[in-house]
């Protein structure tokens, strides 16, 4: 009897994310318009085979119909040393591809992007206010995520814009 063995095909979604940390700071600018700045902090591990040259975030370029005015400001990696990225469209996102089309990574890595924001909050007629109504890590990601962590900073200026009605939705 022969045993032969499978050669296993490795899928670029075998990693996962172990943390996933989302910091948003809501502003707005001399036009009274919201500003959003957002640090993501993505540590990702990698099988130490060569399957993976780094990852792919899809931000949306949109919200509530109009343009976000989205701005790459950095991506870095947790000693802040910037790392090779290019951006695409597909559909209505910007997907920051970040990586080296030539070299793998392996193990632990951690991706640091920011970036900015237009227009992100909305008037809604029922309640006759304006709101942050903010999808935080978007539904893209075909890998799974094993901790997410999410802040939001309201600037003083706007502090009297604010209510006691506050809201959080997970699904």
């Amino acid at each position: 009897m022969v045993l032969l063995a499978a050669t296993a095909h490795a899928d670029v979604n075998d990693f996962k994310i172990s943390n996933y940390d989302i910091s948003y700071t809501l502003n707005r600018d001399q036009e009274k318009r919201s500003v959003l700045q957002t640090r993501e902090v993505i540590t990702a591990q990698f099988p130490m085979h060569d399957q993976n040259r780094g990852i792919e975030r899809y931000i949306p370029r949109s919200y509530d119909g109009h343009d976000t005015s989205l701005e790459i400001i950095s991506v870095a990696d947790e000693s802040q040393n910037q790392l090779e990225y290019t951006t695409y469209s597909s559909g209505e996102y910007t997907v920051v591809r970040i990586g080296n089309a030539n070299r793998y990574v392996h193990g632990e890595q951690t991706y640091v992007l920011t970036y900015t924001q237009r227009d992100v909050t909305k008037s809604f007629s029922d309640t006759k206010s304006d709101e942050f109504y903010w999808d935080t890590n978007g539904t893209e990601w075909r890998v799974p995520i094993d901790r997410l962590s999410v802040s939001l900073t309201v600037y003083e200026s706007l502090s009297e814009a604010l209510t006691d009605q506050h809201s959080c939705f997970f699904g």
